[in-house]
């Protein structure tokens, strides 16, 4: 695969058209991934790519090969066991007589290994890439051990934390540790504000709040589990990253799927009508939702109490044996008396007062976030004021600041939401419904209003997704809920997480039901994840689309591919464009991101 599509593959593929000539090559490759033997020949099958499998990519081939000895399956043969293989698919030039070959990644027998039949010199291999090292099909599985990551390393003394172990860090060390696989491309793992695709300051984020890429609490790993297992653990401990072989250089990569927002189209509608077969469009009813409620972690904390006041915008609460500091990293679990007024601050124990935060982004949580009655758990980080050297990490009293000092950390209350994390993400078209309905109590809500959810799904955390014209939004079809919850949800550790999964997980539901199925010529340079554009037969308009699987026929020369239509899931919207007329030239993606009261900022009540 290319990341750029050169005009001279364009005019391969369309030169095939009259009389079609392939050519399989396959590298067979030693357990040091050196190429031990080259195998061309005439090949019938075909292989499958999947951005959202773990195993990418499969495949089934039949080829008559050029060669036959070393084929018959003995421990000397090309299709023993201890073989890995690289294959290409070639297309033949007619002006320079020569075939042009494409790599379709690297590969490990399924099926224990090849076959080769010698009365039709006829060789069968089914393969799938390398990830069936790690999954337990070909190794990957572990012994029995109970394998543990530490969050971090602390005194064995006093207490105090370290070091932070990071999830990259994890991950790494999975690989080479277990799997021992050194040839990797990891990106960060962490907090969405600490991305640079999301946030622009977010190199400023990541110095204020150290445990941005920290894992959140200490992960184990039974006896019996597999590689695979234990490195998807950490990949979904945040949304929106994926985990995969390259298919060019066998390199692992753990990323974040691509946005393909500022990505050049791969193909433009323009070739793909000239090589186009069929067309179908479908949609999984049974898979449509425009609600996702995530239920996280049960937050585990370090300290609880009830025995709680709160005056002049401050919670003070008494808790036995917390005496000496506030300590980073601690969580904390309050039974709050009375919701609270903008600037909100904590007070344990008489120790001084913090600001209350929120998690997401670091700011002072609103008004009437925290309900009476309900109990909250708040972690204490500790930020590095600016230009300040790192200190050793350690309790801070703040009673006991020295005026006119030296600069100290400073400790913040960050809400981690609810003691068991929950939070809605509810696919809408932004508009006012005009219905009311009441609770039990007489209160009356708007229908589909942020409020409504808040009361009727008892949950504090609701965001909303604006899709102006999707025919999937809940003003349509009425609720239609995912609820996610146990297994991998159980590792989100607080509100805001668990909000941007279901936003996620929202925005995914939405994308994928809206999707087309096409059949070209054979297009051997494809792979998923990759933005093209494309006219569906039933429209007058070309939209962009992304790649989602595609299947080779090598038997039928065609290749079939599904795609999805494109919303970015994080733009920037400029609030000084401030009409209908102007936001309406946006893309859906875009309004995604505000809520309600965001919108209304940006234009009137009445253009609502």
């Amino acid at each position: 695969m290319a990341d750029q599509i050169t005009q001279e593959d364009l005019v391969l593929v369309l030169s095939q058209s009259a009389s079609p000539r392939l050519d399989l090559k396959i590298e067979v490759l030693d357990q040091n991934q050196k190429i031990m033997e080259t195998i061309h020949g005439v090949v019938t099958g075909s292989m499958s790519v999947s951005g959202e499998s773990e195993v990418r990519r499969t495949a089934s081939l039949t080829v008559q090969p050029t060669i036959t000895e070393k084929l018959k399956l003995t421990e000397d043969s090309l299709l023993w066991l201890n073989k890995d293989i690289r294959i290409f698919i070639g297309l033949y030039n007619c002006r320079t007589k020569q075939y042009k070959y494409y790599p379709l990644g690297y590969y490990v027998y399924t099926d224990t290994s090849g076959s080769y039949d010698a009365t039709s010199n006829s060789l069968s291999i089914n393969c799938a890439d390398f990830m069936k090292k790690l999954d337990g099909t070909k190794n990957g599985q572990l012994g029995p051990l109970l394998i543990s990551y530490p969050a971090y390393k602390e005194n064995a003394e006093t207490g105090e934390v370290i070091e932070y172990y990071t999830i990259r860090g994890a991950v790494i060390e999975t690989l080479e540790n277990l799997a021992h696989i050194t040839k990797h491309r990891i990106d960060d793992i962490g907090e969405y504000k600490a991305m640079p695709e999301y946030n622009d300051s977010w190199q400023q984020y990541r110095e204020k709040n150290e445990t941005w890429n920290a894992i959140p609490f200490d992960q184990e790993f039974s006896s019996g589990c597999s590689v695979l297992s234990i490195l998807t653990a950490f990949r979904d401990l945040y949304p929106n990253y994926e985990m995969f072989f390259d298919m060019d250089t066998n390199t692992f990569i753990c990323q974040l799927k691509p946005m393909c927002y500022e990505d050049d189209l791969y193909l433009d509608n323009s070739f793909l009508q000239k090589v186009l077969i069929s067309e179908s469009t479908s949609v999984d009813m049974t898979s449509v939702r425009n609600i996702c409620e995530v239920w996280g972690k049960v937050i585990e904390t370090d300290f609880y109490s009830e025995e709680c006041t709160y005056s002049n915008h401050t919670y003070s609460a008494s808790i036995a044996g917390y005496e000496d500091g506030y300590f980073n990293g601690d969580v904390i679990a309050l039974k709050i008396p009375a919701a609270n007024h903008a600037g909100a601050q904590l007070n344990i124990n008489q120790l001084g007062a913090v600001p209350i935060c929120s998690e997401a982004d670091g700011t002072p949580i609103a008004e009437n976030e925290l309900k009476s009655g309900n109990v909250y758990a708040f972690k204490l980080k500790r930020s590095r004021p600016s230009q300040a050297k790192p200190a050793a990490k350690s309790t801070v009293n703040l009673a006991v600041n020295k005026a006119g000092g030296d600069k100290q950390d400073v400790i913040k209350a960050y809400l981690l939401g609810q003691w068991q994390v929950h939070a809605l993400n509810i696919l809408t078209n932004g508009r006012k419904s005009g219905k009311h309905v009441s609770d039990s109590h007489g209160q009356e809500y708007e229908l589909y209003s942020k409020e409504y959810f808040q009361k009727f799904y008892n949950c504090q955390r609701v965001d909303m997704t604006i899709i102006p014209n999707s025919p999937f939004v809940v003003e349509k079809l009425g609720e239609i809920p995912d609820i996610k919850t146990g297994s991998e949800y159980e590792n989100i550790t607080s509100d805001d997480l668990a909000a941007d999964r279901a936003k996620w997980e929202n925005w995914k539901n939405c994308r994928l039901t809206d999707h087309i199925t096409i059949t070209t010529a054979l297009l051997p340079f494809l792979d998923v994840n990759k933005k093209i554009s494309y006219k569906p037969s039933d429209s007058d308009k070309v939209y962009q689309y992304i790649i989602s699987s595609i299947s080779h026929d090598f038997s039928g020369y065609t290749t079939t591919i599904t795609m999805y239509r494109f919303y970015p899931l994080y733009e920037t919207l400029l609030k000084e464009a401030g009409t209908h007329k102007v936001l309406s030239e946006f893309s859906h993606g875009v309004l995604s991101k505000y809520t309600h009261d965001e919108l209304a900022a940006v234009i009137s009540e009445e253009e609502l």
